[in-house]
């Protein structure tokens, strides 16, 4: 698709008040089994790739990587939606054969809802890092979280990996403190400590510096040469 076709169908979503969710690698629908990555991917890394890769095979389902357009933390700075887009299939042209949706939803249980509405067939679950994991169990984000999220794990499962620092114990350790009613419902996948230290801000720092960003696929490291999505935000490191 074309820049122009992929920006009208990011107003669209936008402009529509239900919770929905738009496929941008082909005009097939959804169906059956999805394990869903919902994130900004500014811009798509090796890590979100691999996360999803990881994370489908263990929940015997297909990999989809749901672009964001909202969110209940951040605002929308750096490549335009259309471009983060647009780097997702490039993605797919150097051999990560994952969906590439976006979906007009900020809660975690609001993109499933998204999915399903938009997708009647579809099974989706979400994938989170450690960071997203603790914000699905925020009381900050729902006017009622039990009733919110008995609703919402009756029905689905969550598939959670290690971020950052932080290794899979850890992760386990929290929801057996917070979250210990819902840990049969989790699916834990554990990402190796280089992996789980790639961010996409790392990313954005070498090519805000002009430097050629490391840790994403080929096609994307291609379509940031030629574009500066980026500006300085603080020296790369």
């Amino acid at each position: 698709m074309e820049l122009s076709p992929l920006a009208e169908a990011l107003a669209r979503l936008e402009a529509n008040p239900l919770p929905v969710a738009h496929r941008f690698d082909t005009q097939e629908p959804l169906a059956g089994p999805i394990a869903f990555l919902p994130a900004a991917f500014n811009p798509p890394t090796i890590a979100h790739l691999r996360l999803l890769e990881r994370a489908a095979a263990a929940a015997a389902a297909a990999p989809a990587a749901l672009l964001t357009t909202r969110n209940v933390d951040k605002s929308i700075t750096g490549a335009p939606l259309p471009a983060r887009v647009e780097m997702l299939l490039a993605a797919r042209r150097d051999g990560h054969n994952v969906a590439v949706l976006a979906a007009n939803a900020a809660r975690i249980i609001d993109q499933v809802a998204a999915l399903e509405r938009t997708y009647p067939a579809a099974q989706p679950t979400p994938i989170v890092g450690f960071d997203t994991l603790v914000r699905l169990f925020d009381p900050r984000y729902y006017t009622d979280i039990a009733a919110d999220l008995d609703t919402f794990f009756e029905r689905h499962r969550v598939i959670a990996a290690n971020r950052g620092p932080h290794a899979i114990q850890a992760v386990a350790e929290w929801l057996h403190h917070n979250a210990r009613e819902y840990a049969s419902r989790i699916i834990l996948v554990e990402l190796e400590a280089d992996l789980a230290a790639i961010s996409s801000t790392q990313a954005r720092q070498r090519a805000a510096a002009g430097f050629p960003p490391e840790h994403v696929p080929p096609s994307v490291r291609a379509i940031l040469a030629e574009r500066r999505y980026y500006t300085a935000e603080r020296p790369p490191t």
